[in-house]
Order: structure tokens, then C-alpha cells, then sequence
């Protein structure tokens, strides 16, 4: 649908990139309040997120199938995004805020969206044969190399985090153990958007969608969440912890139901480019909230991003 240049699709395009800044500023919001329960247990923190979509998007599948359609979602679909949903939750979703009071927010963000940016690029090529133009390879250029370079200043967030961990998490191997699991999260969801594409190609509704992926998640994670003995620990019950889970939940919650409907108008290598303003938005809140450290490094990943996003604009 980027191809067009009617004015239709122009609106069309626009909508894309409107939605999935929406998208990008949503997760950068949850993220936020992830960071501050980076205490609590990740899979309860991930499991208590799930909920804010479950009850906007299961009545919203309801009312489709009583009002618009009667059809759901074919057997075989329905068992990959099951399947997508428990690796997508537990790789990414876990693993990323498993990952986020060992290296923090400034560093965490801007990996994963690196990572993501190529796998999905990647992905978007040689699954879905859609070749990236010319205009859209120097945009993942410069926001790749803007990642790079928040990184690069996020390095400095890492060093004052190491300093104040207690001795048992110094350990260096858990540390790049920690970096490793961002990468994962990246890659895991970079193959994400490229599935939730394939879905909604074959005409399958996004309340369908997003009910399968986070009813599924939520009540994996929930089974694991009572294996570990995350309801036994009284910090992952307490108000206001469980306020800002259900929050960043909420957040989270915006933000998905704009990415499916980005990814329907977009490709999965332009919609992770525009996403790829939560590196930007990831260095400055953790600078300003969580008081990590700002750099000319940080500086200078954020121009790049905005540079990076002004030449992914389309020519009319």
C-alpha cells in the first residue's frame, strides 16, 4: 500500500504513520512504568500487563462477530498466534523486563530497537518479498547508526547502574546475560510484526488477533506466575506496583491496537523505522525520570533519529 499515489493512498499511507507513531509513543509509556517495577517478578509484571488489552479487545471481538462477521479465525492461524503469543510473551515481553534494572532503560530500548529494525527488515524482504526502496534503506542507515550511537551513551547509564546493583547481580556474565536477552526480545520481535502481517493478510480481524495473542499470553504467563510463587512475594502485590503494571498495561494496550492497524497499511520495515523513535523517547525518560546519565553520545542518537525519520517521509 506504499506504493500508491493517489490521494487515497496518500491518506492511507499517512494513517500508517500516524498510527504507528501512536504505536511508538504508547510503548515508550509503558515502558516507563515497566522500569519502575523493575523490582517486582517480570513474569507476574508481564502477566498483570496483558490484562488493560484482554478487556479492551474481547468485547470489541464480540460485538464484530455478533454485528459484522460470524467467522473467527481458521484452525491452523489461530495455533500459530497461540504459539507466537507464548514465545513472543515469554521471550520478549519477559526477557526484556527480566533485562531492564540490570543495564536500564536507555540502554535496553535502543538494542532492541536495533535489533528489531534489521530482523524486521530482514524478515519483510525475504518472507514477504517486499524490497525496501532506496529512500527506506538510507532511513534504517541512520536510524540504525542513531541506535548505535544511544547505545554508545547508554553505556555510561550502564556503568552508574552496575555501581549501585548489589554484589549477587555484578556478576558480569549475568550482566551481558542481560544484554543477551534484549537482543532475543529484539529479534523475537521483529519476527512479531511480520507475522501479525501475514495474519491480517489472509483477512482475519484484528480483535481476533489481538484477543488470541494476549488472552494467550496472559494466561501462559499467569500459570507460570503461580509455578514460581510470584503471588507469594509481597512486593508484587503491593498497591502501587500492581497500579503501575495495570498501567503500563493500559499503555500497552493503545499501543497494540495501533501497531495491528499499522502493520495492515504499512510494511513491517516502515513500521519499525517510525518505531524507532522509542530510542530516542527511551534515552530522554531515562534521563529525566529514572536520572540516568545524559551525553553528547545521547545527543546525538537523538538528532539522528529525527533525521532517520525525515527521510523515511514519502514523496508525494
Amino acid at each position: 500500500m506504499e506504493q500508491h499515489t493517489t490521494p487515497e493512498g496518500v491518506d492511507l499511507y499517512r494513517r500508517g504513520i500516524l498510527l504507528g507513531a501512536v504505536s511508538s509513543i504508547g510503548y515508550s509509556a509503558a515502558n516507563v512504568f515497566l522500569r519502575a517495577v523493575d523490582d517486582c517478578d517480570p513474569v507476574w509484571v508481564s502477566c498483570i500487563k496483558a490484562v488493560p488489552t484482554i478487556l479492551v479487545v474481547f468485547p470489541w471481538l464480540v460485538w464484530r462477530y455478533q454485528k459484522v462477521e460470524s467467522k473467527f479465525c481458521p484452525p491452523k492461524l489461530a495455533l500459530g498466534l497461540v504459539l507466537l503469543s507464548m514465545a513472543s510473551h515469554f521471550l520478549g515481553n519477559v526477557g526484556f523486563q527480566w533485562s531492564l534494572n540490570k543495564i536500564g532503560i536507555s540502554l535496553a530500548v535502543p538494542i532492541c530497537l536495533g535489533v528489531l529494525i534489521v530482523t524486521g527488515a530482514l524478515v519483510d524482504w525475504w518472507f514477504l518479498k517486499d524490497k525496501p526502496s532506496r529512500r527506506t534503506m538510507w532511513s534504517m542507515a541512520i536510524l540504525v547508526t542513531a541506535v548505535v550511537v544511544l547505545s554508545t551513551g547508554g553505556k555510561e547509564a550502564f556503568a552508574q547502574l552496575k555501581r549501585t546493583l548489589e554484589a549477587p547481580d555484578s556478576n558480569p556474565y549475568l550482566l551481558a546475560l542481560a544484554v543477551g536477552a534484549v537482543i532475543v526480545s529484539g529479534i523475537n520481535y521483529g519476527f512479531f510484526g511480520a507475522v501479525i502481517k501475514v495474519v491480517g493478510n489472509r483477512d482475519v480481524s484484528q480483535p481476533a488477533i489481538m484477543t488470541i495473542i494476549s488472552v494467550t499470553g496472559f494466561l501462559f504467563l499467569l500459570v507460570i506466575s503461580a509455578f514460581n510463587g510470584s503471588w507469594e512475594v509481597e512486593r508484587n502485590l503491593e498497591a502501587e506496583h500492581l497500579l503501575q503494571m495495570t498501567l503500563a498495561g493500559i499503555c500497552n494496550a493503545i499501543a497494540f491496537v495501533a501497531l495491528v492497524s499499522a502493520i495492515k497499511i504499512l510494511s513491517v520495515t516502515r513500521y519499525n523505522l517510525v518505531n524507532a523513535s522509542q530510542a530516542a523517547l527511551g534515552a530522554i525518560t531515562g534521563a529525566v525520570i529514572f536520572h540516568e546519565p545524559v551525553s553528547a553520545w545521547m545527543v546525538g542518537g537523538i538528532v539522528l533519529t529525527v533525521v532517520g525519520l525525515m527521510v523515511m517521509k514519502r514523496n508525494k
